[in-house]
């Protein structure tokens, strides 16, 4: 049985993936993407510590259902960047998954990674929503419609947080009037 998937090498972990619903800030095509039941989450670590990797270089660890496609608002070069949002998420762990293409975003099976029966995996739900989605949400309504009502420092640090992925404790804002 076939199971095509959509594959990224993410310099985010386990527990960011799962708090943010999903994986993002991907250049692809969101219709080709959409068109994946699953990703498949290949761990990088090459990029620091700010995305939290905590699995083994080139490990597959995590495989979503993919429920959407939809714009990030992890957009900070104006590029179009995706965000693939999981329904729900099972854990694996296939060693040397990666095989050294230098485009992060590739197309395959989950039986590359050891997978033939998707359905005997252990399905978890995803956090949803998440606060980038809800983020998300906030500024589409705002570009469609005009400023829907006055934003709160804890609505805007909350925002900016996601934004910029860093703990809401590193966002101090100060009001000059």
């Amino acid at each position: 049985m076939s199971n095509p998937c959509l594959v990224v090498l993410t310099a985010r972990g386990f527990d960011r993936i799962r708090q943010e619903g999903g994986s993002q800030a991907w250049r692809l095509n969101p219709t080709t993407a959409g068109k994946f039941a699953y990703c498949v989450c290949v761990q990088n670590r090459n990029g620091g510590s700010w995305g939290a990797a905590d699995r083994a270089h080139h490990t597959a660890f995590m495989i979503g259902r993919i429920k959407e496609v939809i714009l990030s608002q992890e957009d900070n070069d104006k590029t179009e960047r995706y965000f693939v949002v999981f329904s729900e998420y099972a854990e694996i762990s296939h060693e040397d998954a990666w095989p050294g293409n230098r485009n992060p975003v590739r197309y395959s099976d989950l039986s590359e990674f050891g997978v033939d029966d998707p359905d005997a995996l252990i399905w978890h739900p995803m956090h949803q929503p998440t606060p980038q989605r809800q983020q998300a949400s906030a500024s589409t309504q705002v570009e469609d419609h005009g400023v829907v009502g006055p934003l709160t420092i804890p609505e805007a640090r909350v925002a900016l947080a996601v934004g910029l992925g860093v703990p809401e404790s590193a966002i101090e804002i100060t009001v000059r009037y």
